[in-house]
């Protein structure tokens, strides 16, 4: 009878326990392009194209809940990111990135997000040749994406037991310009 009553209180302080804990939340990584710059100089700004696509990302995003923001340290990303970034109250972070040679950006962004953000929204603002490493980064698959587009929204959703899907979405109007890749 005693061992019956220890283990129903055990059961119980258990249970109660339990009830309290919070179930871990997915992680969500929206991962855009920097919207169309007006020229190919290293720190072109935003077209008046751009600065549409831009504010279409403040419709897309801005329900997300998104709890960071990151981009890198070219006006194009930033300019990108900041019709959202003001909407939201969030300041952006930047990572710096060497356009010619990005190296381990993908994973060093990953590692960040993923250490920094477990279980938020993140928005990342990055170029046509640094989303690939970070959407395979963060899914743990490789990324057969092709060329990156202006329009390109990728969603990844991180299960707190690592399992990441990927959705390819599109969002603005039209892609026109799309050719160069940074």
């Amino acid at each position: 009878m005693k061992t019956a009553r220890y283990i129903l209180v055990v059961l119980l302080a258990f249970a109660i326990t339990s009830c309290g804990r919070t179930h871990p939340e997915p992680t969500f990584v929206l991962i855009v392009r920097h919207a169309e710059k007006a020229s190919d100089a290293e720190d072109s700004p935003l077209t008046e194209a751009g600065m549409q696509r831009a504010q279409a990302l403040v419709g897309v995003a801005a329900d997300a809940g998104a709890d960071a923001i990151y981009t890198t340290q070219f006006k194009r990303n930033r300019d990108t990111a900041q019709p959202l970034a003001q909407r939201l109250g969030i300041t952006p972070k930047e990572l710096p990135v060497n356009l010619q040679a990005p190296g381990d950006y993908g994973q060093r962004l990953a590692k960040e997000i993923l250490d920094k953000h477990s279980g938020q929204t993140v928005v990342v603002v990055g170029h046509g040749n640094t989303i690939a490493s970070l959407v395979e980064s963060l899914s743990g698959r490789p990324a057969q994406l092709g060329e990156i587009q202006y329009s390109d929204l990728f969603i990844i959703n991180i299960a707190p037991s690592g399992r990441a899907k990927v959705i390819r979405a599109q969002y603005g109007a039209g892609t026109g310009g799309n050719n160069a890749m940074k």
